[in-house]
């Protein structure tokens, strides 16, 4: 299903209108909060930025608590400061910008496969950039926002390169050649800037299998390599010489250095009893979700699910009544969470493919964002650094709102409309979508 089947679909002129409200109601949270410095790691990404300069020597990976990340995200902090000359509003200009490039990289994703202008569509898009983990990114002080642009637009660029099999030949189509190499900058963008962009390296060859299994898998699997391959040589000179030459390490992490005596004896506590530490992270705590703002912080589930809905605690108190509201969602989208993934499981037939295929690719994003975050906690279990975060596994509020979705797809809205409700239903799903948006981004959770 191209673009050009997206006129067909009932919400072509609404859409537009949604699109212009998403934006406004971002740049109002950037006004509300300019200035004041949010996230865990402001403090340590406004040292780095204040060391790095362009076409300068960087500082050393060990030389700041996080000046061992990739320097992308400080040099494009560096490039805001041309427009706004305060160090904090620059990093939330960037942040803001991160965020509204993202999410025309999804409308541009979802126009491709011609589902822009739907109920499910609109759901997805403007009720997932509404999600409040979401509305504070934008305005964060780090590199988070900048990781996630560089993810949602190698998604962009992969669904418009693999959605449909690759042309023969395509190393003699020009333009498809170089739409290749793009999607390889982009790829060697995000691995510039966060080590964990090395996920989006999977885009290309999941969307394939997804789409058509290994049916074209040479001429798919070589067009997607061509992609890596160009990320790789932009890549390599930077890894080379500042973690495996200077530092010895390929990815390293404050902990190794800061916490050295601390991080070997929860290695030690660990490999003792390896299965412990896995049931510990993945239990769900008696403690109620939404009596405190404080994450239980060795609990995947309680850290991940904190974060996405409501501030953490150590970032300030979040006033009332946003308080309330996110508690509300904090109770109320496990059950939409479960009875969509279900839905989606069970009646894959009754799903347009297209569609479904979508939900596939943000299923397995979501999953493998998840199996990453578990293996860093195992790999580094010093629960008081707050290892599990929501803005690391950001792209797994996609399928929340996939799947809050999915109940209004194609099958289930023609029984509403023999029922004579279709119009009804569509209007007051309509009107909480607007009001979702609204409410999260005009109550102050950050």
């Amino acid at each position: 299903m191209g673009p050009e089947l997206d006129r067909t679909r009932p919400y072509c002129r609404l859409e537009p209108a949604l699109a212009v409200l998403l934006v406004v109601l971002k740049l109002l949270v950037l006004r509300g909060t300019w200035g004041r410095a949010q996230g865990f790691d402001a403090p340590h990404w406004l040292a780095v930025l204040r060391a790095t300069h362009w076409f300068e020597p960087l500082p050393l990976p060990r030389a700041l608590i996080a000046s061992y990340h990739p320097p992308l995200s400080y040099l494009m902090g560096r490039l805001a400061l041309v427009a706004v000359p305060n160090e904090v509003e620059a990093s939330q200009l960037l942040s803001t910008l991160c965020i509204l490039g993202a999410f025309l990289s999804l409308r541009r994703s979802l126009r491709h496969i011609g589902w822009l202008a739907t109920l499910p569509g609109l759901i997805l898009l403007y009720g997932g950039f509404s999600i409040p983990l979401l509305v504070w990114l934008a305005i964060e002080t780090g590199y988070d926002g900048p990781v996630f642009f560089w993810f949602m637009l190698a998604l962009a660029q992969s669904i418009a390169l693999f959605w449909q099999p690759a042309p023969d030949r395509w190393w003699r189509v020009a333009k498809y050649s170089f739409a290749l190499t793009l999607l390889g900058l982009t790829l060697a963008a995000g691995m510039l800037t966060k080590f964990n962009s090395l996920i989006a390296f999977g885009l290309p060859f999941l969307i394939v299998l997804v789409r058509r299994g290994i049916k074209t898998w040479r001429r798919d699997i070589a067009a997607s390599s061509f992609a890596i391959v160009v990320s790789v040589i932009v890549v390599t000179p930077l890894y080379s010489h500042r973690y495996l030459s200077a530092d010895g390490h390929r990815e390293p992490a404050a902990m190794d250095w800061q916490r050295p005596l601390d991080l070997a004896a929860a290695r030690a506590a660990r490999d003792a009893v390896p299965i412990r530490l896995l049931t510990n992270v993945l239990r769900i705590p008696s403690r109620s979700i939404t009596e405190s703002q404080y994450p239980v912080v060795d609990s995947f589930f309680n850290s991940i699910w904190l974060h996405t809905w409501k501030r953490d605690g150590c970032l300030g108190l979040q006033p009332e009544p946003s308080l309330s509201v996110s508690n509300f969602y904090i109770v109320v989208f496990p059950f939409l969470l479960v009875s969509g993934t279900a839905w989606f499981m069970l009646r894959q037939r009754r799903i347009a493919e297209d569609w479904r295929h979508l939900g596939w690719v943000l299923l397995w994003v979501g999953v493998v964002f998840c199996a990453s975050a578990i293996a860093f906690a195992w790999n580094y279990p010093l629960w008081d650094w707050r290892v599990f975060k929501g803005k690391y596994i950001t792209p797994v509020v996609f399928w929340v709102a996939y799947a809050t979705g999915i109940a209004f797809s194609d099958s289930l809205l023609e029984k509403w409309q023999r029922a004579g409700w279709k119009k009804w239903v569509e209007r007051a799903v309509l009107l909480v979508l607007v009001a979702f948006m609204l409410a999260n981004h005009g109550l102050p959770v950050y």
